[in-house]
């Protein structure tokens, strides 16, 4: 085993986790740029970077990928915990006879072998799981909670990846055909990851109650986005673990988020990274949150919600 591989989409966050763990391996990071940046990857440590086809295809992707890797036969290859990665990394991981792990906080060496740490217990607890010396690992690391990778200059070196050949993962013509991708739906706002959603409507105490989160999910719908909350309602269960914002829950980076009855505790704020556009709403004009909105609205949730949802009804398109 001679490297420790990151496929990288778009954000090269996970090109900083493989880069780490080659560092403690004493072993080169290598990447497969499945879109990102070369030139961002060799910043971040990548001592070469394989550039495969676009757009991502299963298969093919899959197939490329493991030849590859036998190539420079890895110790762990890391991939983003996105729709993507975690499709890819079960369809590798058979190719390759490797160890798979999905939704992994990090993985770190452990004697001879590998640790992956993955969560557990709805996101309130970590599990060790061992991997043996010898047992390639491909896992998923969950994005978004970790930010840009730090520096780690090498000199941009570029290797050309040929396209699976006809067939089942570039199998022989005249194979069986595998899957193809006809065309990519659109993600559900009320079920994608935070980590992951442009839009996010928030909800705190400030609501007054659990029925009035049935308002503000219908702003979340109204809006084409995800919804979210703060701790205190992930602790009274009113809300799923996963829709938790926070230190202790989902850290976010979208474009528009929507605060509503959230006073904007450190515990909370500092879950919310490089959001374009926030927007507060609170009865406390001086609460934290309100410093950091872009816009700033001092009102009762109870009745400014309802307000703003019969606003919305009406611009929304006729059937």
């Amino acid at each position: 085993m001679t490297a420790v591989w990151a496929w990288v989409e778009d954000d090269p966050e996970i090109m900083g986790d493989a880069a780490d763990l080659a560092e403690q391996l004493d072993l080169p990071a290598v990447a497969f740029s499945a879109g990102a940046d070369p030139e961002r990857l060799a910043d971040a440590g990548a001592e070469r970077v394989y550039l495969g086809e676009q757009p991502y295809a299963a298969e093919s992707h899959a197939e490329a990928l493991a030849r590859c890797c036998h190539q420079e036969p890895p110790t762990a290859v890391l991939l983003p915990g996105s729709a993507n990665g975690s499709d890819l990394a079960p369809r590798l991981a058979a190719r390759l006879g490797a160890a798979c792990l999905i939704d992994c906080a990090g993985a770190v060496p452990d004697g001879d072998g590998l640790a992956a740490v993955r969560w557990a217990f709805d996101d309130r607890a970590q599990e060790c799981w061992r991997v043996p010396p010898r047992l390639p690992l491909v896992a998923t690391v969950r994005p978004g909670s970790r930010g840009a990778p730090r520096r780690r200059p090498r000199p941009l070196r570029l290797v050309p990846v040929p396209p699976a050949g006809p067939g089942r993962g570039g199998g022989q013509a005249g194979a069986r055909p595998g899957p193809r991708r006809l065309r990519a739906l659109p993600a559900d706002p009320r079920s994608v990851r935070l980590a992951e959603a442009s839009r996010i409507v928030a909800a705190g105490l400030g609501i007054g109650s659990r029925d009035a989160l049935r308002q503000v999910e219908e702003l979340a719908d109204l809006l084409g986005a995800s919804p979210g909350a703060s701790r205190p309602l992930a602790d009274r269960g009113w809300v799923a673990f996963d829709r938790q914002i926070g230190v202790t829950g989902q850290v976010v980076s979208p474009e528009l988020y929507v605060a509503v009855g959230i006073s904007g505790a450190v515990q909370h704020t500092e879950g919310i990274h490089d959001a374009k556009t926030v927007v507060a709403l609170n009865l406390d004009a001086s609460c934290p949150m309100m410093a950091l909105a872009d816009l700033a609205v001092v009102g009762d949730a109870t009745k400014v919600v309802p307000a703003l949802l019969s606003a919305l009804r009406e611009r929304r398109p006729r059937p």
